[in-house]
């Protein structure tokens, strides 16, 4: 007989090695449980074997043939449609264990142990969809581990039997999430701090299965990946099991085509047809849910199946297409929305400039950017002389009109990234970034004679002309700690060249 390795089974300690680890509290509470789920001593054996890379068919054989049942059920799937490959019916359990591989035939002695206890068929649904598609997969991708992946397809629950046993209807009741087998390992992460996948690789070791039996039972609800092959099959089989067993199997089956286009093209990896594997899922389950004894296994017709769900895809896409585009015209006036009250929180209502505290934050950050980058700055404080004499004579709807054409005629003067602004009833401020007083003063010099050569209005018997008195204010004349020190210094400039004789410009000399 061959010598088995020595490697300890989980009981001895919740850290198996080479396994994730489970929570201690969890893990201290299942090496305590009585009720865990137990297997006849052939299949112990079987297990055992299976951790001894020289264990021979004879020895399988040897295993089991003291187990009349279990002899004739594995001979039972070695003559079964699913090995039909095979020519030829056998009649001795060497000859089944040799047919079947020694993964095979450790799988099919522990589905056959479990397969007494007491677990909803919808469970064993599940396992042999599962353990069907990873082979049939694995035979396109990693001919090499089609049995082994099949075996652990097949255990990838087997966790579930672990938590039944530890906490009775607390966790039976979850199992009715099985059909949404995501949601209920969120539910098991959120109550245990890991899903059944771990639970089910520490029970595998608990029983003595190998460590690498038990690794796959442990990686095989992960997301999936093109990195490894044998992981991808694995994975993908459970999602193939859930789209089989959905309410809604052409619509599930149409999203898992998507998820299977996503791999199609991947450098060392073949096309993977939905349409053919579920055509091989379909053909191998029958003799699987009969060998098993299960009952209520779903009957897919594979082609309507899949034409169902393309359609139903494609009317899914078009809803959501048409929300989509629903949702970007809700989005864009919503900006259109919030862009007018942007400008409105910013504009003077009347003449449309800047109001008086955007001019104020603005100074502020420019300010602050000529200090940093040791650049100019300047700014106008204009003030129309006279203003309210006009008002009282021509009424304030000329008065408006004045303001308005003022405005106009002081955005038209000033440069692409000058700032002009109504800083309240008919002062105006102008920032000049990067200008100096001489700068400064050439402009408004220059707004002086637009003045003086175009009217802001028409009275009831005469055509209206403004003059103003600016003060000037720049940063070779500070420095300023803030915008408002600089407009207070424009504006004593201002008041400045209006009792010089209005009409005129002052500003402090440079230092």
């Amino acid at each position: 007989m061959p010598a088995i390795e020595t490697d300890p089974p989980a009981s001895v300690t919740h850290r198996p090695r080479g396994l994730p680890m489970l929570p201690d509290a969890l893990a201290l509470r299942l090496e305590d449980c009585d009720t865990l789920p137990s297997l006849p001593s052939a299949v112990l054996r079987v297990l055992e074997l299976s951790r001894c890379p020289e264990a021979s068919t004879s020895d399988y054989a040897a295993a089991i043939e003291p187990d009349p049942a279990l002899t004739l059920r594995v001979m039972a799937l070695a003559n079964s449609a699913f090995y039909s490959r095979q020519a030829g019916e056998v009649h001795q359990c060497q000859d089944a264990v040799g047919r079947l591989g020694t993964d095979a035939t450790t799988a099919a002695a522990l589905s056959f142990g479990l397969r007494d206890l007491e677990v909803p068929d919808r469970f064993w649904h599940r396992a042999l969809t599962a353990a069907t598609a990873a082979r049939e997969l694995a035979r396109r991708l990693c001919p090499e581990a089609a049995s082994r992946l099949f075996t652990a397809a097949l255990l990838q629950d087997v966790g579930i039997l672990a938590l039944v046993a530890l906490e009775g209807e607390a966790y039976a009741s979850r199992l009715e999430c099985l059909v949404q087998h995501p949601e209920l390992a969120v539910a098991e992460r959120e109550a245990y701090g890991c899903d059944h996948a771990r639970v089910g690789a520490w029970l595998a070791r608990d029983w003595g299965a190998s460590l690498d039996l038990a690794r796959l039972i442990a990686d095989s609800h992960g997301p999936l990946t093109a990195d490894d092959p044998q992981r991808l099959c694995l994975r993908l089989s459970g999602r193939v099991a859930d789209a089989h067993l959905a309410d809604d199997a052409s619509l599930a089956f149409a999203k898992l085509g998507q998820l299977l286009e996503r791999f199609g093209d991947l450098e060392g990896l073949p096309s993977l047809s939905l349409e053919r594997l579920l055509g091989e899922v379909c053909d191998a389950l029958p003799a699987m849910t009969e060998l098993f004894a299960l009952t209520g296994m779903p009957s897919l017709d594979r082609t309507q199946v899949l034409l169902e769900g393309k359609q139903r895809l494609f009317a899914l896409t078009l809803h959501l297409c048409a929300r989509l585009e629903d949702h970007h015209r809700q989005l864009d006036a919503l900006r259109e929305e919030n862009d007018a009250l942007d400008i409105k929180t910013r504009t003077d209502p009347l003449t449309g400039l800047a109001n008086r505290g955007w001019l104020e934050h603005s100074i502020e950050q420019r300010l602050q950017a000529a200090e940093r980058a040791g650049q100019g700055l300047a700014l106008l404080f204009i003030d129309l002389d006279h203003f309210k004499a006009l008002n009282d004579r021509h009424g304030h709807g000329v008065g408006d009109t004045a303001l308005v054409n003022f405005a106009t005629a002081l955005r038209d003067l000033i440069r692409e990234g000058d700032l002009a602004g109504r800083y309240g009833g008919e002062e105006f401020l102008v920032v000049l970034p990067d200008q100096g007083s001489d700068g400064a003063r050439r402009v408004a010099a220059r707004l002086l004679r637009l003045l003086e050569a175009q009217p802001m209005a028409e009275g009831q018997d005469e055509t209206l002309y403004l003059s103003a008195s600016i003060g000037i204010a720049t940063l070779e004349t500070g420095p300023f700690r803030s915008a408002m020190q600089m407009i207070d210094a424009a504006d004593r400039q201002m008041y400045r060249a209006k009792r010089g004789g209005r009409g005129r410009v002052a500003s402090l000399k440079p230092a």
